[in-house]
């Protein structure tokens, strides 16, 4: 249901003529002028609105020369999972092969990996702890690469916040899980080379894991003088601002 402009008669659906049944007003051309008026005013301040945001998104990314530099710097540390993060060494009778260990090797392994039984190696007597530092490592690594998933949304929905340290945070928290999995992969090569399996398997960090690491924490501290820096919006957006506001009061 809704109200006749004029008199403010409350109209049915059976009420189907352009008519008002009480004072016979047209409904759809009653003070359209006016209306009109008001509609294009809303038009306007939706439209600046809009503006605004935009010219924070704008600024967000690209406002500074350290925003603009921030954009390769965030992604360097996505590229760094293609590299080597470790390398594992297997002789057995009839079979001898090293592998190195990245984001791809990784995830096609665990494919083809037994799950249930690697969350059970962990409480097994006997390879228990070597099990426990692998998934430590394998899990540090996922998470991290996890991290620029989140810092990407994190970037999208605050991005009005010129000085969150979100970003940052998240960065740091991403180098410190690269340098646990490469101190929980070194472990594990100390368990092997102190077991009755020193021979047959051995393993290690590689230099990727530590310059994924170094990529994280200068992505961080990258974002982190980003949110130091004194937001500084154009000259000609303040004065537009300024000219909307007016507008907006008088209207």
């Amino acid at each position: 249901m809704a109200n006749c402009p004029k008199c403010n008669r409350k109209l049915h659906i059976w009420n189907i003529k352009a008519e008002c049944p009480d004072c016979g007003v047209n409904i759809a051309n009653y003070d359209w002028e006016n209306r009109l008026e008001q509609d294009a005013i809303e038009a306007e301040i939706a439209f600046a609105k809009l503006r605004d945001t935009f010219k924070k998104f704008r600024y967000s990314f690209v406002g500074t020369k350290l925003r603009i530099a921030r954009i390769p710097i965030s992604v360097l540390p996505l590229f760094s999972f293609l590299l080597p993060l470790g390398t594992l060494s297997v002789a057995i009778p009839f079979f001898e092969d090293k592998f190195s260990l990245n984001a791809i090797t990784i995830v096609m392994n665990i494919l083809n990996f037994d799950i249930g039984g690697i969350i059970k190696g962990p409480s097994s007597g006997v390879i228990g702890d070597g099990a426990l530092m692998f998934l430590l490592a394998l899990l540090l690594v996922v998470l991290s690469a996890l991290s620029l998933l989140v810092s990407l949304v994190f970037l999208m929905l605050n991005f009005k916040k010129f000085n969150s340290i979100g970003l940052g945070m998240t960065n740091l928290i991403a180098s410190i899980m690269m340098f646990a999995s490469a101190y929980c992969f070194n472990s594990l090569s100390d368990m092997l080379a102190s077991s009755t399996l020193a021979d047959a398997v051995s393993c290690a960090p590689s230099w990727g894991v530590f310059v994924s690491g170094a990529l994280f924490l200068v992505s961080s501290i990258t974002n982190f003088c980003v949110s130091r820096q004194k937001v500084v919006l154009p000259e000609e957006d303040k004065e537009e601002e300024k000219t909307e506001e007016k507008e907006t009061v008088n209207a």
